[in-house]
């Protein structure tokens, strides 16, 4: 029984996480520029894109936006 309820519960907190990554990656497709490619993947999100490093060095409004939604 208990093991039912374990399964249960990884289940139900895997689509939650799954559910979060998303809403995350759609927020930030919002945000970010049409040049910085946003994805999702079993670790989270991934954002690349040409320049992204040095965009984000010297565009401080791209920090913020970036550092709000992780919080």
């Amino acid at each position: 029984m208990f093991e039912d309820f374990e399964a249960r519960a990884g289940r139900l907190a895997a689509g939650r996480a799954e559910a979060q990554t998303q809403g995350l990656a759609e927020a930030l497709r919002d945000l970010l520029p049409p040049e910085v490619r946003v994805e999702t993947n079993e670790e989270g999100v991934l954002l690349s894109g040409l320049g992204l490093g040095r965009r984000v060095v010297l565009d401080a409004s791209l920090r913020w936006t970036i550092a709000g939604l992780l919080k």
